[in-house]
């Protein structure tokens, strides 16, 4: 299993290798690691509605900006 985040609804899971879809709004946008190749191992444990990454500070939680 790996931790993988929905870049649409900001969701992290466990995903196995080959799901392509989110569990959680089925788009097709599911990410093993963020821009800067941080894997997202740590994220699922993190409380909190704000969540960055800690190589980069990219914020990690929350929908994508073009989602309503």
């Amino acid at each position: 299993m790996i931790v993988k985040r929905c870049a649409t609804c900001g969701r992290f899971r466990s995903y196995e290798d080959g799901d392509a879809f989110c569990i959680g709004c089925g788009h097709d946008s599911l990410e093993a690691v963020c821009a800067c190749g941080r894997g997202y191992d740590f994220a699922p444990h993190e409380p909190g509605d704000e969540l960055h990454c800690p190589r980069c500070g990219t914020r990690l939680r929350g929908r994508a900006n073009d989602i309503t």
